[in-house]
């Protein structure tokens, strides 16, 4: 059916490079259905990237005790459905084998098609990248669309607030944010290599580093407050939207396998992300400045690292990437 002047809702409940990866797709089908409203059943920090989109409807949050209810083996029955649910065209349940039972559910209380995507391939599938992975599913839904990336435009009042962080930090040329951090510690590239490459960038690349840390990163406390110390601006806290506004400021970004690489190669900032145990083939950030690189670390050696005034760091490859990404602006 043709989804012209349809309204549709996407369930989404991942992690925010996994949003980011699904949004990708999400757009593109929104822009070529023309579908006149899309409702999100999401994380509201991570649909917050979306708002200047033109069909951007509601956001109700993925933790609120709907999704808790489909899932009951009797509640689902009974379960009070909000009114989005109630008058959309299509809906669009993105997951794995859990939130499938939800789409199944939902197709028998609702009028609207309802279609079950999964998130991402299988751990033991042959390596496909997940923007791939979801082109196939939505093909085969009679939705195609080309598998393009995500394109990010900050708002203007995010990106003022970022420029005017970083004057407040004393950052008032473009600098090279660094994001350690990652949702899972064995994805950290060792800090070590963080240390010695931090170092080098300010001796050699003549631009200022600011460090980003997350609100799940507490193990990088240590290590932020030495290369804060050591004259490094540190930064945290910010949302996805404010990081938005911050990454579109800078000249490159580098970080581990993480939501915020997804969103700096959304922003159209380049990107530099260094993946270990996970493959990149399958969880590279999508962007026209995105360049991926794999290194082999043991997960114990991670928060392995000694304060130095000028740590050892001869990986050559990730720095010619730095010298070459890098966009003054």
């Amino acid at each position: 059916m043709d989804g012209l002047g349809q309204k549709a809702v996407f369930f989404h409940q991942g992690a925010l490079g996994d949003f980011i990866l699904a949004a990708a797709a999400i757009d593109e089908v929104a822009r070529s259905q023309g579908f006149t409203r899309v409702d999100f059943w999401s994380k509201v920090p991570h649909v917050s990237l979306l708002s200047a989109k033109p069909y951007m409807g509601q956001c109700l949050p993925c933790d609120s005790p709907l999704a808790s209810r489909l899932l009951h083996e009797t509640l689902w029955r009974r379960a009070k459905l909000p009114d989005f649910l109630l008058n959309a065209d299509r809906i669009f349940i993105f997951g794995q084998s859990g939130s499938r039972l939800m789409a199944e559910r939902l197709s028998e209380r609702l009028a609207a098609a309802v279609n079950w995507l999964q998130s991402f391939p299988p751990p033991h599938a042959s390596p496909e990248h997940v923007c791939d992975f979801l082109r196939a599913q939505f093909g085969a839904l009679a939705l195609p669309i080309s598998g393009k990336p995500l394109a990010l435009s900050p708002p203007a009042p995010e990106r003022r607030a970022a420029r005017q962080l970083l004057h407040q930090l004393g950052v008032d040329s473009t600098p090279v944010l660094v994001h350690p951090g990652s949702g899972g510690l064995r994805k950290v590239w060792p800090l070590a290599n963080w240390h010695g490459l931090i170092d080098r960038i300010r001796r050699e690349a003549d631009a200022p580093v600011v460090l980003s840390v997350g609100p799940a990163d507490e193990y990088l406390l240590e290590f932020s407050g030495f290369m804060q110390k050591s004259g490094v601006p540190l930064i945290h806290g910010l949302t996805p939207l404010g990081l938005s506004g911050l990454l579109s400021l800078c000249g490159l970004y580098i970080g581990s396998d993480s939501g915020v690489s997804h969103l700096a190669g959304a922003v159209g900032v380049p990107t530099i992300t260094i993946f270990g145990p996970s493959d990149p083939a399958v969880w590279a950030p999508r962007g026209s400045r995105t360049v991926a690189l794999r290194r082999n670390w043991k997960e114990e050696d991670v928060l392995r690292w000694t304060p130095s005034d000028k740590p050892d760091f001869e990986d050559e490859e990730i720095m010619n990437a730095v010298k070459t990404g890098f966009d003054g602006k």
